[in-house]
């Protein structure tokens, strides 16, 4: 007992012992360290009354005194002041000799080899910065040496866009802060399609009006559509906030077209058409860029789209007149002009009572409206067309006048508009591959809408000998399904058909699940593809109802009616979903679809009759 007592006491002197020359040690670094300050406040005096030699002399002295970090990088300055080089970068080295490790020495020596212009010695050094707090001299070492490596022919974007390259940029942005970094981590994700890993990389806070709409466009491509919508108003705040808007690249029009497409992607037409209109009704008040003048036409067009849709004539024919006046060679602009011009030409079929109507020189208010609606004369539409292919031979135009042709040309039969297309498809064989592509696709479009269905078919198979190459190895539709990416999307949709109309239901529902979920390039979202039309949905849809998954039919036809603006075609897809709810015994929400379908459009009498039966029950 007594030796463990003697034991405790030597252990509690020894601790006794530690502590009292600790807080020597401690007194002494302190007194140390005052003493540097003193004599560092000494050179510095010496340096403003420009006393070079004394202030030199005083510094190498110090050297021999220079215990830490601290010390060295106060000396290390003092000798940048007077211009001693060699001195300052000899200081550093030795002091490295002593502490490899240190972070602040190796920094400081490594931004002085760059400014030097010594790479290689500098990235000698960088190597212990990687992924720590000085990360961005590592990464401005690396980049330096790899841009004098760099070959004159390469160009600038290709050689540093590469994977190699990514964690150099995230370290620099972690070590900065700087959001052009991180920006650059993102284009090298969107390049190589790795759309996911590019919305990640959003930061929380953005920097300006420009970071908030560079970051909005990579989350509208990632399919983070509603983070994407958040972006763009940071970016309207940040625009607002400053009177010389110029100073940032983007602008009131680039961020609404952003915006409105956002909002099309998550069907909110109406909120896209709210959007559009504050450039429609502001233009002559807003500072367009020459760079972006391309950007109004197309806000226009798709205004005029969205009119037409819910039958708004006036602003519709308004819209494209202003378009093809000031773009005349906007194709889509073109093609939505000559097709208002066709339609509006056309007379309704009408019944009896309105026809005995009009004998008796009477008219109600809808006959009326209907007599004075908005016409485009066809022969302008032509006109335009014809001048716009003079300048530029653009293969959808020659397509819709190959159709405009076809319209006019009433006494022209199937047949022998069939003959003229395989005749055209022969003719046109060497022409350019974009314009035979598009007149086979419209040739199939009328084989099938006319049912010559063989021919059709024929014609198909015929094109992807063309375009594919077949395995013998495997099956027809496994070596189709194999190379669809590489296709035009709406030549898969009638591939989709086919596989469908032959009863293939495996092959049909991959095709279209493809074309559905896949073809806009975002995997992990069960978003649709902005790309793929509303038919090829409904047909998936259907493809599920006939499969007995009833609730994966009703979910995509809602989506499928949420992206459709034409209320003719939401009031069918709701007619749908109706049937499946009666199908699934809930007359309640059956009802509630019949009567949104028969609201969207009047004249679908198959909701009526459904609706009816609905409440007879």
């Amino acid at each position: 007992m007594k030796s463990l007592i003697k034991f405790h006491k030597v252990i509690n002197i020894l601790i006794f012992i530690s502590i009292i020359l600790f807080c020597l040690s401690s007194c002494g670094m302190k007194a140390e360290q005052k003493s540097l300050t003193s004599q560092f406040e000494l050179v510095d005096v010496l340096i403003n009354q420009k006393q070079f030699k004394e202030a030199k002399k005083e510094l190498k002295a110090l050297q021999k005194k220079a215990f830490d970090s601290w010390a060295y990088l106060g000396i290390y300055r003092r000798y940048k002041l007077l211009g001693e080089d060699t001195l300052s970068e000899n200081l550093l080295i030795k002091a490295l000799k002593k502490n490899s490790e240190n972070q602040e020495l190796n920094a400081v020596l490594t931004k002085h080899f760059i400014d030097s212009g010594k790479i290689d010695q500098a990235l000698d050094y960088a190597k212990k910065l990687k992924g720590g707090a000085y990360g961005s001299i590592y990464s401005e070492a690396v980049l330096r040496k790899a841009y004098n490596n760099q070959g004159k022919s390469e160009d600038l974007f290709d050689y540093f866009n590469k994977e190699e390259f990514y964690d150099i940029y995230l370290d620099a942005y972690q070590g900065s802060k700087n959001p052009l970094w991180l920006r650059n981590c993102a284009v090298y994700a969107l390049t190589q399609g790795q759309l996911g890993l590019a919305g990640n990389l959003a930061p929380q806070i953005f920097a300006d009006a420009d970071d908030a709409y560079f970051w909005a466009l990579v989350l509208y491509d990632s399919g983070n559509t509603f983070e994407s919508l958040e972006a763009i108003e940071y970016s309207k705040r940040f625009l607002q906030d400053y009177k010389n808007k110029n100073i940032f690249k983007t602008s009131l029009i680039k961020q609404i077209a952003l915006e409105s497409d956002a909002y099309m992607a998550i069907s909110q037409m109406e909120m896209a058409e709210k959007a559009r209109q504050e450039i429609i009704l502001n233009k002559d008040l807003l500072n367009i860029r020459k760079s972006e003048e391309n950007l109004i036409p197309i806000i226009y067009t798709n205004s005029a789209i969205w009119a037409k849709n819910q039958e708004l004539n006036d602003s519709c024919a308004d819209l494209l007149f202003y378009v093809v006046n000031y773009y005349p060679d906007y194709v889509p602009a073109l093609i939505q002009y000559a097709d208002f011009a066709w339609e509006s030409n056309q007379e309704r079929r009408e019944d009896d009572e309105i026809k005995a109507l009009r004998k008796a020189g009477l008219a109600t208010l809808e006959m009326e409206e209907y007599d004075n609606r908005r016409k485009i004369p066809l022969s302008d539409a032509i006109y335009r067309i014809d001048e716009s292919l003079k300048r530029n031979k653009n293969p959808y135009l020659q397509i819709k006048k190959i159709d405009l042709d076809y319209k006019q040309k009433k006494n022209l039969t199937d047949k022998e508009k069939n003959r003229d297309l395989w005749n055209l498809l022969e003719v046109n064989y060497d022409d350019s591959p974009e314009f035979r592509t598009l007149l086979i696709q419209y040739s199939l479009n009328f084989l099938l809408s006319t049912k010559q269905y063989d021919d059709a078919w024929r014609l198909y198979k015929n094109y992807l000998e063309e375009v594919l190459t077949f395995d013998e190895k495997q099956t027809f539709w496994d070596s189709y399904i194999s190379q669809m990416k590489g296709m035009e999307l709406p030549m898969v949709e009638i591939g989709a058909w086919f596989a469908a109309y032959n009863e293939l239901e495996s092959e049909s529902l991959r095709i279209y699940e493809y074309c559905v979920y896949e073809s806009g390039g975002i995997l992990d979202k069960d978003m649709i593809s902005p790309y793929v039309s509303t038919s090829a949905c409904m047909n998936l849809a259907n493809i599920y109802y006939s499969l007995g998954k009833k609730e994966k039919a009703i979910e995509l036809y809602g989506k499928a009616a949420g992206r459709e603006s034409k209320n003719t075609i939401r009031s069918e897809i709701y007619y749908r979903i109706a049937e499946i709810y009666m199908a699934l015994g809930d007359s309640k929400a059956a009802l509630r679809a019949a009567d949104y379908s028969r609201d969207l459009f009047p004249g679908n009498a198959k909701a009526g009759v459904l609706k009816d039966k609905i409440l007879s029950k």
